[in-house]
């Protein structure tokens, strides 16, 4: 019996799609999630999206280029390949995790199924995933590259792993309005953060890891708490820890319905105040350890603590020194 028309269009189309590079589809799924951030916010999203894309060769220009000058139909010069395919999906499971992104744009349901699709990949190391303009794609695409990056002691697919864990997690906290304890926090600004930022390592070639700067974590995940207290628990997500909430006399579905509860409490202002010079301290660590670094590393670092640097001054700025 011969296959309908309807599949048979679909079969040859599909073989169609295999006669272009990798790289067309990556470039066009990246271009999308760009567009996405940046309807957002271009202030935010525009410097960081624009310059992992010159880093792994996926600017408009330079596609324009590599199809003028070097026959190629995407991705020129490619310094760093990885880059912006690791952090571009690293960015969008994180807004998945946290409501800002629906994960219906990527044709998921909901995060859980987008989680249990991206582990399974990853465990039987994405054979059943085929070339197309799919996030699947991209998993696949971005795990083949570190891979090849990644030296004898890395293991980017554990990594990533853990990393889908974490974000999990997240997840789980802001549908279920759960309110963790401070051990729970700081395990998991550890995952969030640790992670994600052995992939960009690896990713820009560097020979540091983040067990060489393990600090990072705590502060990022310390001070952008603070920094996003507020817009945080609209979305229902509480950074306020388990045991400084009671103290407070809080409730979460309260703080969700109005976060201008915590203003002049006591208690929450205490615990910020604390958070920040705790944050503070580990600015000063991690400062003592950048001439130690490899040049990519001092570079990547400097950039990451130019964020927190800016995230400090604001909370000053709102809560402490109005």
């Amino acid at each position: 019996m011969s296959m309908p028309i309807a599949e048979r269009f679909v079969e040859k189309f599909k073989q169609g799609l295999q006669r272009y590079p990798d790289e067309v589809f990556i470039f066009l799924i990246i271009t999308d999630i760009k567009s996405h951030f940046y309807r957002r916010s271009l202030k935010k999203y525009l410097p960081i999206g624009e310059t992992v894309s010159f880093l792994s060769g996926y600017t408009i220009p330079q596609n324009i280029i590599s199809r003028l000058f070097i026959d190629s139909p995407v991705s020129g010069v490619a310094w760093f390949p990885s880059v912006a395919p690791a952090y571009m999906l690293g960015r969008a499971i994180d807004d998945m995790s946290d409501g800002d992104l629906d994960p219906k744009v990527f044709g998921y349901d909901n995060f859980p199924a987008y989680i249990r699709t991206a582990k399974r990949q990853i465990r039987n190391g994405c054979s059943e995933v085929e070339k197309g303009y799919t996030l699947d794609f991209l998993l696949k695409y971005t795990l083949e590259k570190l891979e090849k990056e990644q030296k004898p002691t890395d293991n980017v697919r554990q990594d990533w792993d853990m990393f889908l864990d974490a974000m999990m997690v997240e997840y789980d906290r802001r549908i279920n309005h759960k309110v963790l304890t401070k051990n729970e926090l700081k395990t998991l600004d550890d995952n969030s953060f640790s992670y994600a930022h052995n992939i960009m390592l690896i990713s820009l070639h560097s020979n540091t890891r983040f067990k060489d700067i393990e600090e990072i974590g705590q502060l990022q995940g310390k001070i952008f708490a603070l920094r996003d207290l507020k817009p945080e628990l609209v979305l229902s997500i509480c950074n306020i820890p388990q045991e400084i909430l009671g103290k407070a006399h809080l409730d979460l579905i309260a703080l969700i319905e109005n976060p201008n509860l915590i203003d002049n409490n006591e208690e929450i202002l205490r615990w910020m105040k604390e958070e920040l010079d705790l944050g503070k301290n580990l600015f000063d660590e991690l400062k003592q350890k950048i001439p130690k670094l490899d040049f990519i590393a001092k570079i990547y670092l400097n950039f990451l603590m130019k964020g927190v640097e800016l995230g400090m001054k604001k909370v000053e700025k709102e809560w402490f020194f109005k």
